[in-house]
């Protein structure tokens, strides 16, 4: 122990001058080992392809563009005069309105719906009558033919039978509408049947939601984004709203091709 105590730093030093020696082996067979491996990679290389010239078109056309000036508008995409307008979610997402509003709003199917009375059997002395209004359940009850004056168990009286050709299944029966006065033909093979009312499936597509109302019909109110409107006409071809904050009526119009595809426009109605 005296002895490296007194000569540990020669020892240190011996060690590091050997491990010199060592590396300076290695270094001397690694440089004899260079040339032979560079030569079997030269022989080893790839022809070199020849030199083409560089495509420059794209600069050219970037070059080109610089020189041309921009056309000055107000409209479009131009946003000093015709900012966009941001909106913030529930989930602190920021997101860019390009379309709000009845603009976003489309009508995607319209169904007439109808009141039909329809003859369901005959019996010895009578009939069994079904009327059907759009929304309500179907009616079932029993008439004869004398002409009694409608009640809630026989709301549509008949009035009269045609039977000339002695075919019970051919029997026409007349039978009264007292909502509106007239006199209708009933027979098993074709029923009475009379448009009640539309009924009408909407699409709202806004740069912030979407959201579909399906089986609207005239008076019923739509939330669009924080605006609220109404439906204040319904026809085979077209849906008029109306805004109930400033009155303003907007007509979606909407056509069914062989596909069921739907095709929507807008026509915006000046009020009076």
């Amino acid at each position: 122990m005296q002895f490296l105590k007194r000569h540990f730093e020669k020892i240190i030093l011996s060690a590091v001058l050997a491990g010199l020696g060592v590396a300076a082996v290695w270094m001397a067979l690694a440089v004899k080992a260079v040339p032979p491996d560079l030569a079997a990679g030269i022989s080893n290389a790839p022809p070199a392809k020849a030199w083409t010239n560089l495509d420059m078109a794209g600069y050219s056309n970037a070059l080109r563009t610089l020189k041309q000036e921009p056309e000055f508008t107000l409209t479009g995409e131009h946003k000093v005069f015709n900012s966009g307008t941001w909106k913030m979610l529930r989930d602190g997402k920021l997101v860019k309105v390009t379309k709000s509003g009845v603009d976003a709003l489309s009508v995607t199917d319209i169904r007439p719906l109808y009141f039909t009375i329809s003859l369901e059997s005959q019996a010895s002395d009578g009939f069994y009558l079904i009327s059907r209004h759009a929304l309500k359940p179907p009616v079932r009850y029993f008439e004869t033919t004398k002409g009694e004056k409608a009640s809630d168990r026989k709301p549509y009286p008949i009035v009269g039978t045609n039977s000339a050709s002695g075919n019970p299944s051919m029997i026409i029966l007349q039978v009264s509408i007292p909502e509106t006065g007239e006199t209708v033909s009933v027979s098993r093979d074709a029923p009475y049947r009379s448009l009640e009312f539309y009924e009408v499936d909407l699409k709202y597509s806004a740069s912030d939601v979407t959201n579909k109302f399906s089986n609207k019909y005239l008076n019923d109110t739509l939330q669009l984004s924080e605006d609220s409107f109404k439906i204040i006409a319904i026809t085979s071809n077209a849906v008029t709203v109306q805004d109930t904050r400033i009155g303003q009526k907007t007509e979606k119009l909407w056509s069914a091709d062989t596909n069921a595809v739907n095709m929507q426009a807008t026509n915006t109605i000046q009020n009076r």
